[in-house]
């Protein structure tokens, strides 16, 4: 039972919430893939009436984010579960659709309708257990505050054992649920959107002026806070006081801010032959097509990182753009920091790392993702902006060829990726 106690403990905790730093980046990465997932989390959540951001965090603890597992449990789909809860679901022939499995896995949901902020933490830790409340006072569960200040050390390692010195490596639920939470929506979303579009130190494509603050509203006040000079310690997607004062010119720029604007704005100069060298790479590509194949092999996709014009060539999309990143001497597209075809290079990184901008405000060198999956099926080249921009597009052994946009989006419909996220690392 969500007690007026138990409630107000929710709420203490979560509003007093902290990330821990080194987690940080893990976190925004697990957020943009469910927020990517939106779309699907949709049809779900509307079937056993809950938040769809809920059902991502749900998939996301349970199963990873991986639509060919259970919810339950991340059992494969091509069979009924095996853990528990096994034999799920009871009925229907396997493979199951992950959406029909998902349904079943969350039907218990049907009739809570308090989505409040504890009577979500109340559900969320409920769906995983009370043993920590129940047996462990002390410890506060991890599948809530895992990754956060409020949780230190002591797990269950098995079921019914306890270890006071184990700890999560999963992140919690609640922590999750601080940024995934939906987006804000009002007049004053649309006041800092027609802000973010139009001041004193020009446009920062924040998209159409709707009034809700999604992904291209918030890489938009990232971008803005990157260029008036904020410290880099304070460049996140929250439009303040001090934000909105800035860009209406009710304040000055301080010192500080001014110093640094004009150190990032002469980066910012080089950005051009940056972005031609990422085209100049990528055209190099279809000429010399017929000698670049297409694989995912992990041992080849990226083995010419460190050999720029490497021929023959063997790789898939996004490693063929990471290459012409990399060749370019551009920013790395899938992390921070340097290239290392140790780490991951795939749309899905892309999407984890990139700021989305809308798709008018595209320009040489940026990159177009199609989902779904949330963690996208095929990355382009953008080779040209405009009404249907120019692409360069490698997705399969005829080579990287150029192509328009619409091309590319049509056939990407024709299976089931229907939409396109535009991404710059710039």
């Amino acid at each position: 039972m969500l007690s007026k106690g138990l409630r107000q403990n929710y709420n203490l905790l979560y509003q007093s919430l902290l990330i821990r730093p080194a987690r940080r980046a893990a976190v925004d990465q697990m957020v943009r893939r469910i927020t990517a997932s939106k779309a699907r989390y949709q049809k779900v959540a509307k079937a056993v009436g809950m938040p769809w951001y809920v059902v991502g965090i749900i998939h996301s603890l349970e199963a990873g984010g991986n639509f060919t597992k259970h919810l339950h449990n991340g059992d494969p789909l091509t069979a009924r579960t095996t853990h528990v809860p096994a034999g799920r679901p009871k009925t229907g022939k396997p493979p199951f659709t992950w959406e029909a499995s998902a349904i079943d896995a969350l039907s218990g949901f049907r009739a809570w309708k308090d989505w409040s902020v504890p009577g979500t933490l109340f559900k969320l830790e409920g769906y995983n257990g009370f043993g920590y409340r129940d047996h462990h006072p002390t410890v506060p569960s991890p599948y809530l505050w895992s990754f956060s200040n409020h949780y230190t050390r002591g797990k269950y390692v098995a079921d019914g054992k306890f270890s006071p010195t184990a700890v999560s490596q999963q992140c919690g639920a609640a922590v999750l649920l601080k940024l995934s939470n939906p987006p804000l929506k009002g007049p004053d979303v649309a006041k800092a959107q027609q802000l973010l579009a139009k001041n004193a130190f020009g446009s920062f494509n924040p998209g159409k002026p709707d009034g809700e603050y999604g992904s291209l509203t918030a890489g938009a006040v990232q971008r803005a806070k990157w260029e008036l000079g904020y410290p880099a310690t304070a460049g996140n997607s929250t439009f303040g006081p001090q934000l909105e004062a800035f860009l209406s010119g009710k304040k000055p720029l301080p010192a500080a801010f001014k110093k640094r604007r004009l150190q990032r704005l002469r980066q910012a100069g080089s950005e051009k032959a940056l972005r031609k060298r990422i085209v100049q790479w990528a055209s190099w590509g279809v000429k010399n097509n017929g000698r670049i194949a297409y694989s995912q092999d992990g041992n080849v996709r990226l083995s010419a990182l460190g050999t720029r014009g490497s021929l023959p060539l063997a790789t898939d999309c996004s490693a063929f753009a990471t290459l012409c990143y990399a060749w370019a001497g551009a920013p790395n597209p899938n992390a921070q920091g340097a290239y290392d075809a140790r780490q991951p290079a795939f749309t899905g990184s892309m999407l984890a790392h990139c700021r989305r901008i809308p798709k008018s405000a595209a320009q040489p060198g940026d990159l177009v993702v199609w989902t779904p999956p949330g963690t996208g099926q095929h990355v382009c080249l953008v080779a040209a902006g405009g009404a249907d921009p120019m692409l360069v597009s490698h997705g399969d052994d005829s080579g990287p060829k150029r192509l328009r946009f619409s091309a590319e989006d049509a056939s990407q419909r024709r299976n089931g990726h229907g939409t396109a996220v535009w991404l710059t690392v710039f």
